[in-house]
């Protein structure tokens, strides 16, 4: 019996490539493991999640913001960051307060619990992310951020099948 479709071991008819091996499965499955990694790692220390620290880190980074503008640098759903907010709010790490002229739009700003756990996480997450770049040599990511280029670029193309 052949293998279907969708199982690991399965061959694309037109690359004979294991469809486990199709650059977006691997890219997932990269991205996975990074998120699992990061998120144990901020739930052990501070206690959030790796989405709530998406947020936490861009109004840290931009200073007072808006949950539109945290959707576009973080190129998150805005339904998501609504719901964490909400539990940032609640755990008095962020303020939100209604624009002035459009109630539709909220500022936030970190509390001071808020910034204290931004300032604790930072170092620890910028270390990581040299460990991680340190796992390749500077040709190996010079080539990965232009292929990375390339593929978003690839992913924004209406014409692909």
């Amino acid at each position: 019996m052949s293998p279907s479709a969708d199982s690991p071991g399965s061959v694309d008819a037109d690359t004979d490539l294991p469809i486990s091996q199709f650059l977006t499965y691997r890219l997932v499955r990269v991205q996975a493991r990074l998120n699992a990694q990061a998120g144990s790692l901020l739930r052990e220390t501070c206690g959030i999640t790796l989405t709530q620290w998406r947020i936490l880190s861009q109004i840290g980074a931009l200073g007072a913001t808006t949950a539109k503008a945290v959707a576009q640098n973080a190129d998150m759903d805005k339904g998501l960051i609504s719901r964490n907010l909400k539990t940032l709010v609640e755990s008095g790490l962020v303020l939100v307060s209604p624009d002035d002229r459009d109630n539709r739009v909220q500022h936030l700003k970190l509390t001071a619990q808020g910034r204290a756990v931004f300032d604790r996480m930072l170092p620890i997450m910028q270390r990581r992310q040299r460990k991680l770049r340190d796992s390749l040599t500077e040709d190996e990511f010079a080539t990965l951020h232009s292929a990375l280029d390339k593929l978003e670029r690839a992913a924004e193309d209406t014409l692909l099948p």
